[in-house]
């Protein structure tokens, strides 16, 4: 269309991604989205944040991360929800580095490190066998008054578990218990068959006795 000599205002191309999106035309979206930031014009942040979660839903996180920072030179202002996309699904495919960049951003940008922001960081340096890394960014989460919420933990001894890590995930086990977090019996199991696989019977027994006195049976 600019080609012809017609311009659509912004909103207008917004409602035309949109339009692209809802149709299932991705790569005619990702198209758009191109020309529109070439041309030095911003998406609005609602539909930025579908575009990211469509293009991501494909895998496409490279492309993603180079519209966001693209976009955020042109004067983008993402809110909560564009780091809610793009935060998860950078740590998905190991992109740890680009991940913390991300999130450095959405704190200067005046919002909270909530669970669901930074557990996300913390399962992809599991996955990536960083564990001690893992753990140091947790315990920075919680020293800063960010503390993580039942689903973290259950992830975290989890990832810990699968790792091998048998001794930290006890410790985030009886952890989570202190804060009064109640863990889920998978949990329990994971943690005491492990410790007993690796030796560690009397830890086992300690913690089969906290599940005991926690369910009362």
């Amino acid at each position: 269309m600019s080609s012809k000599g017609f311009n659509p205002p912004v909103r207008g191309r917004d409602l035309l991604v949109e339009g692209l999106l809802n149709a299932g035309y991705i790569e005619a979206a990702k198209e758009m989205v191109r020309k529109m930031v070439k041309e030095g014009f911003v998406p609005d942040v609602s539909t930025f944040n579908s575009l990211m979660e469509a293009i991501c839903k494909f895998g496409e996180v490279e492309f993603c991360i180079d519209l966001y920072w693209e976009a955020n030179g042109l004067g983008l202002c993402p809110d909560i929800n564009t780091y809610k996309v793009l935060i998860p699904a950078v740590s998905k495919v190991g992109r740890i580095d680009d991940a913390f960049r991300l999130l450095h951003n959405s704190i200067e940008d005046g919002h909270r490190p909530f669970p669901s922001l930074y557990a996300p960081i913390i399962k992809g340096m599991c996955r990536r066998g960083q564990f001690d890394d893992a753990f140091c960014f947790f315990s920075e989460m919680k020293v800063k008054g960010h503390p993580p919420n039942r689903p973290v933990y259950t992830m975290l001894i989890t990832m810990s578990g699968r790792g091998g890590r048998f001794v930290e995930a006890a410790n985030y086990l009886v952890e989570m218990t202190e804060m009064g977090l109640m863990p889920i019996s998978r949990c329990f199991d994971l943690v005491t068959d492990g410790l007993k696989n690796c030796g560690k019977h009397d830890m086992a027994k300690r913690i089969e006795q906290l599940e005991v006195s926690l369910r009362g049976t």
